[in-house]
């Protein structure tokens, strides 16, 4: 198959002051003005950048057992899934825990949030999508353990587009599945790997393949599949993706412990 050349180049690393002890890294979102936000599994898991990457804070110290998803709200509030303590947590930007939600998760890995405001939940330990209210009550799920249409090995990573479709990184399937707001299954799509995380940048789903530490690019039509990079030599783990206005693109790696800003 002759696909097309990579539209990302690395453009360096988020940098941690000396005094941050930084672990495995799970997870990176961008919230309003381009702030940046990172989740590891450090003494204190989140931080956050300004858009140009200076360091201003860090906090969550106690709080997580495994750290793994991470994404901001449309107010800027950060909310976190804890992939051993079956919970999601909602910060303010400045970083006070301002609601815990138990909504009978197991391992959750990651959350995206739709139009209607709307929480949907890559619900891992139970093979499952949840769809929550804006105040966190269980409003729908679909999905079970297993390889058939609409089954997951693992819910692992998600995205949303504009029109509200869901986007769910099977992971141990080696596809991803796509289904509408309220469940249906769209499509699905396959041969490009194991994805990992998956991110909506313009009109391409990227596709994080954490076995075999590159990223695929494939179109968020059909699902073909458009570009292909990475390797060990340049990505260590990637796991989960943001993107900024500007098209940066910041790829969390997990054994790499480290941020990694790509540019067109």
């Amino acid at each position: 198959m002759l696909l097309a050349l990579a539209l990302y180049a690395s453009a360096g690393f988020l940098e941690f002051p000396p005094g941050e002890t930084i672990g495995a890294m799970s997870a990176v979102a961008v919230g309003p003005g381009d702030a940046i936000y990172v989740l590891h599994r450090g003494p204190r898991p989140l931080a956050a950048f300004d858009r140009n990457g200076r360091f201003l804070r860090s906090w969550g110290e106690g709080l997580f057992e495994l750290a793994h998803g991470l994404r901001v709200d449309r107010e800027g509030n950060v909310w976190t899934t804890d992939n051993k303590n079956n919970l999601i947590r909602q910060f303010s930007p400045e970083g006070k825990l301002l609601r815990t939600l138990d909504a009978g998760l197991k391992a959750p890995d990651d959350l995206v949030f739709a139009s209607t405001g709307e929480i949907l939940v890559a619900d891992a330990g139970h093979a499952r999508i949840v769809k929550l209210s804006p105040n966190g009550t269980v409003l729908a799920a679909w999905g079970q353990k297993g390889t058939g249409p609409g089954e997951f090995a693992a819910a692992h990573g998600l995205a949303i587009d504009a029109r509200d479709r869901i986007y769910v990184a099977d992971r141990g399937n080696q596809r991803v599945q796509v289904f509408s707001l309220d469940g249906r299954r769209l499509a699905e799509w396959s041969g490009f790997g194991n994805p990992f995380g998956l991110l909506v940048a313009g009109g391409q789903l990227l596709v994080s393949d954490g076995d075999a530490h590159r990223i695929s690019q494939l179109s968020l039509e059909t699902g073909k599949l458009e570009a292909q990079w990475g390797g060990p030599e340049t990505l260590k783990l990637p796991h989960l993706m943001a993107i900024d206005s500007r098209g940066v693109l910041y790829v969390a790696e997990v054994d790499g412990k480290r941020v990694q800003r790509f540019r067109r």
